[in-house]
């Protein structure tokens, strides 16, 4: 039991966040940029979170493929339309990201006249900053530390931030929590299936940690059941904030 929540300490992570602090969290976020004043500290996370997941895809990568080296393991079959899903998914993610930062600290959005004109270089940025998220997870490099190496930790952690605020930012930046919740019990129940097919897509890049580990880690046999169940898990998550 201890080593199965050793080896899925990253889901559960992102699972519990999701259902205990997400929810608040988002509506508290959604209170604060409906202020004309800045909000300088959700944004100044956005920006550490959206900096560093390149640095844990990289080292992640790397501890996952010495992984593979040690136990003479081969990366079965391929999951390219999966990670091209997700690899766009991923950059959509990102510009909202960046979007609601700039929300936070008065560049767009309520009392942004004076500031917007320069938010177009910002997303350009952020494109190129995905572009290099991706690039990190090329080659063939190996991580210097043994596997389970404090670095991978930090590595884990950045991936899980990366995750954890996309989906506080999913509802606060996309959904009014607010004006789905104050909706009769017949219009949100209408509601889900729009919400649970725009929600499935985005959930994807939200874990990017689960994507890495089922191409190296786990055999090609039963990947599809994994991945539907995994969609399966997101969609309850996309659909819990409405009636939490």
């Amino acid at each position: 039991m201890r080593d199965w929540i050793r080896g899925n300490a990253g889901s559960l992570g992102f699972y519990l966040y999701a259902i205990l602090a997400a929810p608040p969290l988002a509506r508290a976020l959604k209170a604060g940029l409906a202020d004309s004043e800045p909000v300088w500290w959700p944004g100044l996370l956005l920006l550490a979170v959206l900096l560093l997941e390149p640095f844990g895809l990289r080292w992640k990568t790397q501890f996952l493929r010495r992984r593979n080296v040690e136990e003479g393991v081969e990366p079965q079959g391929s999951m390219l339309a999966v990670f091209s899903a997700a690899a766009i998914g991923h950059m959509i993610v990102t510009l909202f990201l960046g979007m609601t930062m700039l929300d936070c600290w008065g560049a767009v959005g309520v009392g942004s006249e004076a500031s917007s004109p320069w938010w177009g270089a910002v997303i350009v940025a952020l494109i190129l900053k995905d572009f290099a998220g991706l690039m990190a997870t090329s080659g063939q490099s190996v991580a210097r530390e043994a596997p389970g190496h404090g670095k991978e930790r930090v590595a884990d952690f950045f991936l899980l931030a990366y995750g954890c605020v996309a989906y506080t930012a999913w509802w606060s930046a996309i959904v009014d929590l607010e004006e789905i919740s104050g909706s009769g019990i017949w219009e949100r129940v209408a509601l889900l299936p729009v919400l649970a097919a725009l929600f499935a897509f985005f959930y994807l890049p939200m874990r990017v940690p689960f994507l890495l580990e089922e191409y190296f880690l786990q055999p090609a046999r039963g990947r599809k059941g994994r991945l539907l169940s995994e969609l399966a898990i997101g969609v309850l998550l996309g659909l819990y904030p409405v009636f939490a």
